[in-house]
């Protein structure tokens, strides 16, 4: 097989952050900042805080705390609302939607030289500044919850994942990822807001939907199609068809040797830490 190895040099040139993700990585947390102080400060405090208007007390220390959550919960079902519907409208005519093969067709080399289009190239740079920027929101703005390690280590790998699949072009099937995790994570902050904000019935409702959509999504869909098409369709309609070897990026499961940077260990990873 003809070897597409690279040096660390030429790795690193490949794999370098491109500017619209710093760019969003500045913007994200300057409109978090104007939400939260506007939008969001003024909805949570009609829903979450006491009506003191008939009392001179002060706002109770563990009400405010509440409605930080809230406001933190509403900024994160934002985002998550808002990559969903970007990531539909740039994938629902294609075809790697629906036929997982087309996450890999066209691609005659590892990495992937396939076109993509600027709305997935943008919604990867968006996905990536994201969590760029997470990792010291979680440290220095948000509110310390009890799994802090956990949520830093989702990020950290989460990032890790986004950055090497940009830098392979293995935004297709990036794009589904993003999709099965997106869309369930908005029933599960709206659940959280019902719950700061008092409705329970609501929140119950919300809750059942989120593991509804968990389950399909997470522990069905994404092992099921996704994950079983990063460990074989690389090989099959890419690596055996082109002759190519697919190391570093995937492992034949049949000839290859082990390699540490593939993509769908750290997706199988990750599926088992949403099950954790």
């Amino acid at each position: 097989m003809v070897s597409t190895s690279y040096t660390l040099t030429e790795f690193l040139g490949r794999s370098s952050i491109p500017w619209p993700a710093l760019a969003f990585a500045f913007a994200v947390p300057v409109a978090r900042w104007i939400l939260e102080a506007t939008t969001f400060q003024a909805v949570g405090a009609t829903l979450v805080l006491p009506n003191t208007k008939k009392t001179d007390k002060p706002v109770a220390e563990d009400d405010l705390q509440t409605l930080k959550k809230y406001k933190e919960s509403f900024f994160k079902l934002t985002v998550y609302l808002t990559f969903t519907i970007w990531a539909i409208s740039v994938s629902y005519k294609e075809k790697f939607l629906t036929d997982t093969k087309y996450y890999w067709l066209g691609c005659t080399k590892l990495p992937c030289d396939f076109f993509v289009s600027q709305g997935l190239y943008l919604l990867y740079c968006a996905e990536m500044g994201y969590y760029m920027q997470g990792i010291p929101s979680l440290i220095f703005w948000e509110h310390r919850r009890k799994d802090f390690w956990e949520q830093i280590a989702h990020h950290v790998v989460t990032l890790f994942l986004i950055i090497y699949s940009y830098s392979v072009n293995f935004m297709k099937v990036g794009c589904a990822v993003f999709l099965v995790h997106d869309v369930n994570d908005i029933f599960m902050e709206a659940a959280q807001m019902a719950r700061y904000a008092g409705k329970q019935t609501l929140c119950t409702a919300l809750f059942v939907t989120f593991m509804l959509t968990w389950f399909a999504s997470r522990i069905y869909y994404l092992p099921a199609y996704i994950i079983r098409s990063c460990l074989t369709e690389p090989i099959t309609l890419v690596a055996d068809q082109y002759n190519i070897n697919p190391a570093p990026h995937l492992c034949d499961l049949q000839r290859a040797p082990a390699v540490p940077l593939r993509l769908a260990p750290l997706l199988v990873g990750s599926d088992i830490a949403h099950c954790y």
